[in-house]
């Protein structure tokens, strides 16, 4: 029964921890869009470039993360195989997907922040 539970466990736990907050009027989304349409200065470019760094770097460490994941449900398979509701290839594919997703986002938070950059460059 304990061995049932822990994978259904486990995702539970990394939907919640990825899940995030609910947006709201105050969400990232909204204060990086007024940031973005506001943005003149240097400065400003500068500032958007490293929230974009500093994304690319959350991305390589969810990816990282779920290359971990996928490694853990590899080994609860090989001990326990239980049915999957993940799709083909199961909770390990699963993982491997949002690995390479969270990849693409970097490298793309990467070119956001190389185009701030340029901004820069060019407001000085």
């Amino acid at each position: 029964m304990i061995k049932k539970l822990l994978p259904a466990t486990a995702v539970l736990l990394v939907a919640l921890t990825l899940g995030g907050c609910a947006s709201g009027s105050n969400s990232p989304s909204a204060q990086l869009a007024q940031k973005i349409e506001s943005a003149q200065t240097a400065a400003d470019h500068e500032a958007l470039a490293k929230y974009y760094e500093d994304e690319a770097t959350k991305a390589r460490a969810q990816a990282t993360d779920h290359l971990k994941l996928k490694r853990i449900y590899q080994g609860v398979s090989a001990r326990a195989p239980h049915g999957s509701t993940a799709g083909p290839g199961g909770a390990p594919a699963y993982h491997n997907t949002l690995s390479s997703q969270e990849d693409a986002n970097a490298k793309a938070f990467d070119a956001l922040a190389a185009e701030h950059h340029a901004m820069a460059k060019a407001a000085k």
